[in-house]
């Protein structure tokens, strides 16, 4: 059955013959494919075709869904910001070492 849903990186869609619950995380428009992820963390390919056959509605995400994906490259920022503070706590000590030894050679 077609429909009228383009698909769009992100949002969220419903299979209404399964329930089944999606998210589009990849158009490759050359190719004619988009790469969904659902619920379950499973990656499909649907090819144009496939995608205008499906009976789908939009959806919101559900709330106790936690992409691993997403929450990986949240945490690797988070660690990279601390580490970045880190370096600046570093440069601050040398300084001061710096100044001490200056003042002692007076």
């Amino acid at each position: 059955m077609s429909h009228e849903l383009d698909p769009k990186v992100g949002r969220w869609y419903r299979r209404l013959d399964d329930e089944q619950l999606f998210k589009v995380v990849s158009i490759d428009e050359d190719d004619g494919l988009v790469e969904i992820k659902t619920f379950d963390g499973d990656i499909e390919e649907l090819d144009s075709t496939e995608w205008v056959e499906l009976d789908l509605e939009a959806a919101e995400a559900p709330e106790d869904y936690v992409d691993q994906d997403e929450k990986k490259d949240e945490d690797e920022e988070e660690s990279e910001d601390w580490d970045d503070e880190d370096d600046d706590d570093d440069d601050d000590l040398d300084d001061d070492d710096d100044d001490e030894d200056y003042d002692a050679d007076r």
